[in-house]
């Protein structure tokens, strides 16, 4: 039984929101990507994992992290419980300057853009965000206005309390990327679309923008295609079905939507250089990062970047 509950809400402008979820492992699947906002993870219960660059970092009930503008990472939910559940804050980065400046806080001065560290715990947020959810589930008359007081009055206890020396000014520049609401629409369609009923055409209509918007911007968050980076999805959740479950070849295809086994076993030796049966004799190195950066291993066609960006924090072990 699927247990996957997604919710979100954002201003007309998407500068600002949130996004409820409670999800059970592979049901909201992702590899590493950026985006331009701040997403603000708090965990209601169980666990989530953020996979960065040079870390691993799990947010435990009642911790919150926030996943700063520009940081290549990916999540993974049913951490050390059946299911995930929480509340991102979806703010961008002009907004969020906006309310440290208008606390007056130290380094609200010297940058315009933060890069916040670590974890921490703040009960007056969660307090909030569980009178913020009974809001959005009422809709009474008026509740737009009084989200988005309530995000912010959220963001100011958030900060009150953040140390100080955890913040340090974000140089970055960034190719114009998918908005968050954009990519997590994406995401929700790769992940309920199995090989067969994969049309991209349909993806552009479930995110909401046209093609030729949609896939520059895409490239610029993910490193690779839709199309690849779909593919690539695909053989994550193979590797969970193989190692995890201890579904055959067979079944893992047909799970996956694929009509032949045949093209399954295509696709995985592509993107992994090894057949679905022979990775199993080696979990720690399928698919990590860079696996396939030096050699032949990996598609002639695939550059550096794509591969880097399509395999970047796949888990090493499960």
């Amino acid at each position: 039984m699927k247990a996957i509950s997604s919710h979100v809400w954002l201003t007309p402008d998407l500068a600002l929101g949130f996004h409820h979820f409670n999800y059970l492992e592979g049901e909201y699947d992702g590899l590493a990507h950026t985006h331009a906002e701040y997403s603000i993870v708090m965990c209601m219960s169980g666990a989530v994992e953020v996979l960065y660059e040079d870390r691993r970092e799990i947010v435990r009930s009642g911790e919150i992290l926030i996943v700063n503008p520009g940081e290549v990472h990916r999540c993974r939910f049913g951490v050390d419980a059946p299911n995930s559940r929480g509340f991102t804050l979806i703010v961008r980065p002009a907004v969020l300057h906006a309310v440290v400046e208008a606390m007056a806080l130290p380094y609200s001065y010297f940058s315009r853009v933060f890069r916040f560290q670590g974890k921490f715990r703040n009960p007056e947020a969660f307090e909030l965000t569980a009178k913020l959810i009974d809001e959005y589930r009422e809709q009474r008359r008026g509740y737009g206005p009084m989200i988005e007081m309530m995000v912010r009055q959220i963001l100011v206890h958030l900060f009150r309390s953040w140390p100080s020396d955890a913040v340090l000014p974000l140089e970055f520049r960034l190719a114009p990327q998918l908005p968050w609401l954009h990519m997590h629409r994406a995401m929700e369609y790769m992940n309920s679309h199995g090989k067969g009923a994969f049309r991209l055409p349909d993806l552009c209509d479930h995110v909401g923008a046209s093609a030729s918007r949609f896939i520059p911007l895409f490239k610029n968050s993910s490193g690779i295609s839709p199309h690849s980076y779909y593919n690539a999805l695909l053989i994550f959740k193979a590797r969970r079905l193989l190692q995890v479950e201890g579904s055959s070849t067979k079944e893992a295809a047909y799970a996956l939507g694929f009509k032949n086994v045949s093209h399954f076993c295509t696709l995985f030796h592509q993107l992994t250089g090894s057949t679905p049966k022979a990775g199993l004799g080696a979990p720690d190195d399928l698919l990590a990062p860079g696996a396939f950066l030096a050699g032949s291993s990996g598609p002639k066609s695939r550059s550096k970047l794509e591969t880097l960006y399509a395999f970047t924090h796949l888990p090493e072990s499960w």
